[in-house]
């Protein structure tokens, strides 16, 4: 098969980590890969995955230059399967793909668009009159990654006979945890991994770690913080960080490579999910490979991914989250098998054979249709 992946970022994140992990699958496979993306890290991941990448960023909400330019190339190329990820991208590419008569076009925007975290009208609007007709009139399916995340899908108007789920997968040959045991007087490190953006409520970790900070039985050299990825909110935390007087007891590391993230996860002794909007959550399942004691906000996807063997506090409230962190960081010596229970759920539900499997099934059976 020939397949077209469309996205409008080539900044790290979980959507364009579930691209990447198509590419890899799909070219492995032995389908030829198209990945339409601006320029950016992703494009140069992707190129090094195997894919065809061309290099273009959409501009107006309807970019008649982009469609035209893609509509050309769905039939240049004879795409059977063009799928197109997050909003942006999908508008433009399911119009292209209908312009060029592509058998299979497949629609995918990760976090549900009335859970963004944007003003309501703005989601009534993108809903309204702009996703969900376009889905219905021009989309072979639309993915959802969890039950959840189709219920709300449904809910925003999107016909049931559209809608597939597949949840996320991760590797777990690449993701293998080093258990080490700490010397005397080393700190317990607490991390987050992931963009620093508004939806990711990392200003909330940082009141609850303050607070953790305060309790009485906890001396400050104990417990550290260590916040890995960048985005438009680092220099704001940076600043909450100083307000606070907390520099010594938490890092930033910034914007990391690729190849440093299961290092990374490997210096966390638990794992932060603070999330306030969340599609699905392939960090939290990472870290639930890497056998990460997680504490995560209980957003229906992540209770979904993480049933038993996380711990969920209410989203948003920082108290709630302290309270969760003291409590763990109190019964840190006997909560091994949670963390191993973990990794099991991983292996039994989110594998990345999993998730290639479903993705290859899917698109053979919509050719299938087709013919």
């Amino acid at each position: 098969m020939n397949i077209l992946y469309a996205i409008n970022s080539s900044q790290p994140g979980g959507a364009e980590q579930h691209v990447l992990d198509l590419v890899n699958g799909m070219v492995t496979n032995g389908h030829q890969v198209f990945v339409w993306c601006p320029e950016g890290i992703m494009a140069v991941r992707y190129e090094i995955a195997g894919a065809d990448v061309v290099r273009i960023k959409i501009g107006p909400d309807i970019d008649f230059t982009y469609i035209t330019a893609l509509a050309k190339f769905l039939k240049e190329k004879k795409i059977d399967i063009l799928h197109a990820h997050e909003l942006k991208a999908v508008g433009n590419a399911l119009i292209a793909g209908f312009l060029a008569r592509t058998k299979v076009r497949i629609s995918h925007t990760h976090t549900p668009i009335s859970e963004w975290q944007i003003p309501a009208w703005k989601k009534f609007v993108n809903i309204k009159f702009f996703y969900s007709p376009i889905v219905n009139l021009l989309t072979t399916k639309e993915i959802a990654l969890t039950e959840s995340r189709m219920e709300v899908k449904l809910r925003e108007g999107i016909k049931r006979n559209k809608l597939e789920i597949i949840p996320n997968g991760v590797d777990l040959q690449r993701f293998v945890p080093v258990h080490k045991e700490k010397s005397p007087g080393e700190p317990y490190i607490f991390g987050y991994l992931g963009r620093l953006t508004v939806e990711k409520g990392v200003p909330v970790l940082l009141e609850a770690f303050s607070k953790l900070m305060q309790r009485a039985k906890i001396e400050p050299w104990e417990i550290k913080l260590v916040i890995a990825g960048g985005g438009v909110l680092e220099e704001d935390l940076k600043k909450k960080t100083r307000e606070l007087l907390l520099e010594d007891n938490i890092g930033f590391l910034g914007t990391f490579a690729e190849e440093d993230k299961v290092s990374i996860y490997n210096s966390f002794d638990a794992f932060i999910f603070p999330s306030l909007a969340e599609g699905f959550g392939i960090v939290l399942i990472e870290a639930m490979a890497m056998e990460l004691p997680a504490i995560a906000s209980d957003l229906p996807p992540l209770e979904e991914i993480g049933g038993s063997t996380v711990i969920f506090f209410e989203a948003g409230n920082s108290e709630d989250l302290a309270e969760k962190m003291y409590n763990l960081y109190l019964k840190k010596d006997k909560i091994r098998n949670l963390a191993v229970e973990e990794r099991r759920r991983v292996e039994e539900l989110f594998s990345m054979e999993k998730f290639i499997i479903s993705y290859q099934n899917l698109y053979e059976r919509l050719m299938e249709e087709k013919k």
